[in-house]
Formats: C-alpha cells, sequence, structure tokens
C-alpha cells in the first residue's frame, strides 16, 4: 500500500466531519421532534475537531494523543447513544454514567502511553472495536421491512471501520516492542475505513430520520390522533382485502358500529377533556378485548367501528360478546356520576351485505334502534342479528 500523508488524510477527513456537522445539524433543525439527530451533531463535532487534532499536531505536542483519542472515543460513543435514543432503547439517565466511564478510560490510556502508540493501541483498539461492534449490534436489533436495508448497510460499514482496528490491534500485538507504529501502513487503512464509515453514517442516518418523518406522517394520514385508532380511511382499506379474503375462504366477519350514550352531556358538564378521556379509555378497551387481525377505528366524535373475523358465526358470537363484557367492566367515566354507556349494532357478512357500505348501513341502523329503545341504559346487551 503506497505511503499517506497522515496530516492530508487528516484534513480530508475532518473536511468530510465538517459536512456531516452541517447535514446533522439541519437534520436536527428540520426534525427537532425526533430523538437522536441532536446527539449524532454532537458526534460529528467532536470526531472533526479529533482529526483536527492530528494537523495541529505540531502545536499540541505532547497533549496530541489524549485530545485526539478523547473525542474519537467521545464520537463513537455519542453516535450508539443517538441510536439508542433514536430507536427509543433504555434510560439516557443511567447510560451517560457508562458514556462517562468508558471515556475516561480511554483519556487515562491516552495519557498514559501518549508517546508510545503501540502500547496505546494495544489498549485502546479493543475498546474502540467494543464500542463500534456495540452500534453495529444496535443497529442490527429488532428491524422489519425497509428499515433492515437502511439498518443492514450502516452496519456493514461499522463492522467494517472495527475490523480496521482488530486489523490495527492484532499487527500491534505481533510487532516487536518500540516499533513505529504511526509509520505503519495499516494506519492508513484505518483512516481510510473511518473516512467509508463517516460517509456511510451520515447517509443512512439521514435516510433513517426520512424514513420515521414519512411513517410518522403515514400514520397521521391513516390513524385517528386523539387514540391512535384506524380513520375511515384505513378502515376502508382493511375492509377492502378482509372481506375479500372472508369471501374466498368461506368465512364470516362482523361489523360493530359502537356509538357513546350520555357523552353530550358528559362534555357539557365536565368539558372536552373529560370526553377525550373516556374516547381513549373505549379505544383501549376495544382494543384490548380484540385480535391483532381485528380492526378498531374511530370514524369521528363518539362513533366507533370494530370489524371482526371469525371462521363460523358462532366465533363472531364469541368475539361481539367480549367486547361487550370488556366495554361494561368498569364505568367509562370516573368521575362525579354522569351516566355514559353505549349503543351497539351488528351487521355479518355475507348475510348483511358484500361490502362495507352495505354492512355499515345495516349495523348503523340497528344500533340507532337499540339507542332510541334503551335511551336511559347505561349499556345495551345486543348480539348479531338482532
Amino acid at each position: 500500500m503506497p505511503d499517506l500523508h497522515y496530516p492530508t488524510v487528516s484534513l480530508i477527513v475532518a473536511i468530510v466531519n465538517g459536512v456531516a456537522i452541517l447535514v446533522m445539524a439541519a437534520l436536527w433543525y428540520i426534525n427537532r421532534d425526533v430523538p437522536g439527530p441532536g446527539v449524532w451533531t454532537l458526534a460529528a463535532i467532536s470526531s472533526g475537531l479529533g482529526f483536527v487534532a492530528v494537523i495541529l499536531r505540531p502545536q499540541l505536542g505532547s497533549a496530541f494523543s489524549p485530545v485526539n483519542n478523547t473525542l474519537l472515543v467521545g464520537a463513537a460513543l455519542l453516535h450508539v447513544e443517538g441510536l439508542l435514543r433514536f430507536k427509543q432503547l433504555g434510560r439516557p439517565q443511567w447510560r451517560w454514567l457508562w458514556s462517562v466511564a468508558v471515556l475516561v478510560v480511554a483519556a487515562v490510556i491516552a495519557t498514559m502511553h501518549r508517546d508510545n502508540a503501540q502500547a496505546r493501541y494495544m489498549l485502546q483498539d479493543p475498546l474502540i472495536m467494543t464500542v463500534l461492534l456495540t452500534t453495529a449490534g444496535l443497529l442490527l436489533w429488532r428491524n422489519e421491512g425497509r428499515w433492515r436495508v437502511i439498518y443492514g448497510v450502516c452496519a456493514a460499514f461499522v463492522a467494517m471501520a472495527a475490523l480496521a482496528f482488530v486489523l490495527r490491534w492484532s499487527i500491534v500485538m505481533r510487532a516487536p516492542p518500540g516499533s513505529d507504529m504511526l509509520q505503519h501502513p495499516v494506519m492508513g487503512i484505518v483512516f481510510l475505513l473511518l473516512l467509508t464509515h463517516n460517509l456511510a453514517w451520515i447517509c443512512g442516518m439521514s435516510l433513517a430520520v426520512n424514513l420515521r418523518v414519512q411513517e410518522r406522517l403515514q400514520k397521521m394520514a391513516l390513524n385517528d390522533p386523539l387514540t391512535g385508532l384506524a380513520n375511515r380511511r384505513q378502515l376502508d382499506a382493511f375492509a377492502s382485502q378482509a372481506l375479500r379474503r372472508a369471501e374466498r375462504r368461506g368465512e364470516h366477519m362482523a361489523v360493530v358500529v359502537l356509538d357513546l350514550d350520555g357523552f353530550k352531556a358528559l362534555n357539557d358538564r365536565h368539558g372536552h377533556a373529560a370526553g377525550d378521556g373516556v374516547l381513549r379509555e373505549v379505544a383501549k378497551r376495544a382494543q384490548n378485548a380484540t385480535r391483532s387481525t381485528d380492526l378498531v377505528a374511530r370514524l369521528g366524535g363518539d362513533e366507533f367501528v370494530v370489524m371482526l373475523e371469525g371462521e363460523s358465526r358462532e366465533a363472531l358470537d364469541q368475539a361481539v360478546n367480549r367486547l361487550k363484557r370488556e366495554l361494561r367492566r368498569t364505568p367509562l367515566f370516573d368521575g362525579p356520576p354522569t351516566p355514559v354507556g353505549f349503543s351497539m349494532g351488528v351487521a355479518t357478512f355475507p348475510e348483511d351485505g358484500a361490502h362495507l357500505v352495505a354492512l355499515l348501513r345495516e349495523a348503523d341502523a340497528r344500533m340507532y334502534g337499540q339507542k332510541r329503545e334503551h335511551a336511559s341504559t347505561r349499556s345495551m346487551d345486543i348480539v348479531p342479528g338482532d
């Protein structure tokens, strides 16, 4: 491998880190509600300063190694911290203690062996390898769909950087005592792989933040902002697929229309905050009573729709009764006496209709019939087909 002028290479890496600082700072400014980019901006600053220290090595003298190594290890730790925040893993207040401890160890090693690069690499490279491999492992942890591609590519480049330190450490361990490791060709490989790692990190994390924002916008478009339930758009899409699947398999489906009784009086007496709490409680109970293959949606106001899948009519009856029991388990409003109940109408596929509009119309009519009949009661005891 040709000899490399390390100050020049360090200048190039420092420039790349300068770009990383600008990109991460812009990413954080635009998406300040997304955890992670702010910490990655600090990591880019720390890494950039670490390579600037290589350029200023003659001016820094014996302080070069402690400054350079501490800044680079700090950047690696900040990458881990930002990633943990972005993936919402663990508790930040405890992680800082471990990060500070590792940083202190790195600073002590660099200070004690500031004039002996061989001894410094021998002790510090395993520490850096561990941090980088931890980052790669976190990138690969619990990913699905498009996240596997983004995190997988980033993890590969982080692992390559770790392998560079493995290579340097193995050479250091075999080198005779007193060898000048700063002039060894492996140093060029380490610099180049760190440069590649930095570029991959900028691109990968920018894509990750962009995907996170896209998913959030998609969720906002398909979910009710108050309860987190599906909205009408998601209900239509789900029903289209579920009804075709039920027809193909010869199975049954139930569309349950649920409307609260006494909700307007609750809002008038206790305010909309109390009403919002009841809506969230209904959403929570409905989700607890249904399976992952079912769908609970809020159409607006105090009207909910639950779509239930079942192999038989008896299975649907059991699912509807389970939903009623969960809703009636305790009062929906825990406050001064204000009766809040619910009316329920059920329509089944294929008996009551072959598409969502027809099923909703039939279930809605049955729900309003029960609401008129039992206007003074808290809840209804309705079964499919009544």
